[in-house]
């Protein structure tokens, strides 16, 4: 029988990622070692007080049965607590609602905002998790450019009126992945205005909220209206190095969150009660381990852009995330230099174009290794620039 798939999920498959992974696969069993540095998870584990309330939790009982829709009321307090205190934020029971990873939000807000035709506005070079929601639901992607000579920030009076009319959803995503680009309250405060005229709901995918470095990444609901137009996505998978563990929230506007809560109830389900109670004890918890983790990764990306600037190699000196956004010299062709630096120096970067039409000519360089690793790294990368 020949089975046909339903068009939304026709499209090219076979982009520069899979073919990356492919000749990784290839390099390693001819013997080579090749350094990775393209993916975006934590190398550090899960903070370890966390993962010893999770062993307890998952022995009740009560975590035995299936989880509450929307999330456990202990856990909302919680993020409740600390969006107060980190942010100033202050948020009622149903402007909060939990799910299994911030993919599932990214996914369920297009199909539950986009009729076929209608239009996200999303940033370039973005995440692609949000260009793949979008076209699911039938909708349209607008691309947003985010440039060096804008601060990486989108410049909304450069929307056409047509496309306006038909926008039902905007993304952004600040820290931001892959430029390592921050954002202002006045930012933010342009963003309200802009929604509120237009009639935009507004989603801010604050996955790198807590690997700030140079300030405290300011959160969207911050900003006086904010709650009136969009959600803030936050996810544990950085803060706590809990990627495997699937566990994310959003708070804001009521009605959105109860859209979020209505498509999640019939197609991914909750998320187990134990990890639920482990993410409570995190919030509450780990300040230090938080700091200490920041530390971190500001220290390899100081390393990093140190080293990359005494080679003249233009880098941005990000506000946040664990990404370095390194631009090519002499408009050369990025996802050639990626394929290129992977198979002549066994190094594994993601080509700035994989993220967007405005990504084309740089690379990200991930900084979730050792800082040995990571120098080892870029002094390959230097060493092939400076080949070619």
């Amino acid at each position: 029988m020949k089975i046909n798939q339903a068009s939304r999920i026709n499209g090219e498959t076979d982009n520069f990622l899979s073919r990356q992974q492919e000749l990784i696969r290839e390099l390693k069993q001819a013997g080579h070692e090749v350094i990775s540095l393209g993916r975006g998870s934590p190398d550090l584990p899960t903070f370890p007080d966390i993962v010893d309330e999770f062993l307890q939790d998952s022995k009740k009982s009560l975590n035995h049965g299936y989880p509450p829709y929307g999330g456990k009321q202990s856990l909302k307090v919680a993020i409740q607590k600390f969006y107060q205190s980190e942010y100033g934020v202050e948020l009622s029971l149903d402007e909060i609602t939990i799910f299994s990873g911030s993919l599932a939000a990214i996914t369920a807000l297009p199909m539950v905002l986009l009729n076929p035709g209608d239009y996200a506005l999303i940033p370039d070079p973005a995440f692609f998790g949000y260009q793949n929601g979008v076209k699911m639901a039938g909708g349209r992607s607008y691309p947003l450019p985010l440039k060096a000579d804008h601060q990486y920030l989108p410049s909304y009076d450069q929307i056409p009126p047509a496309v306006l009319n038909q926008a039902n959803l905007l993304f952004l995503n600040y820290p931001n992945n892959p430029t390592g680009a921050g954002a202002t309250r006045e930012f933010f405060e342009e963003t309200v205005s802009f929604a509120k005229q237009n009639q935009i709901p507004v989603v801010h995918d604050f996955a790198y909220a807590d690997i700030s470095f140079h300030q405290s990444a300011p959160s969207f609901l911050s900003v006086p209206g904010a709650k009136d137009v969009g959600v803030e996505l936050y996810t544990l998978s950085k803060t706590f190095n809990m990627a495997g563990w699937r566990i994310a929230f959003a708070v804001g506007n009521q009605e959105l969150i109860h859209l979020i809560e209505g498509f999640i109830r019939v197609s991914f389900g909750g998320v187990f009660g134990a990890i639920q109670d482990a993410v409570e004890f995190g919030l509450l918890n780990s300040q230090e381990g938080r700091a200490n983790l920041r530390a971190v990764y500001q220290d390899r990306q100081a390393a990093a852009v140190q080293l990359l600037k005494a080679h003249h190699i233009e880098v941005l000196d990000s506000a946040g995330t664990f990404f370095l956004w390194i631009k090519l010299p002499n408009d050369v062709d990025d996802v050639q230099f990626a394929n290129d630096l992977l198979k002549e120096k066994y190094v594994a970067v993601v080509a700035g174009s994989t993220f967007g039409e405005y990504g084309k000519g740089y690379i990200r360089v991930s900084l979730v290794d050792q800082t040995e690793t990571i120098l080892e790294t870029l002094k390959r990368l230097i060493s092939f620039i400076e080949e070619n």
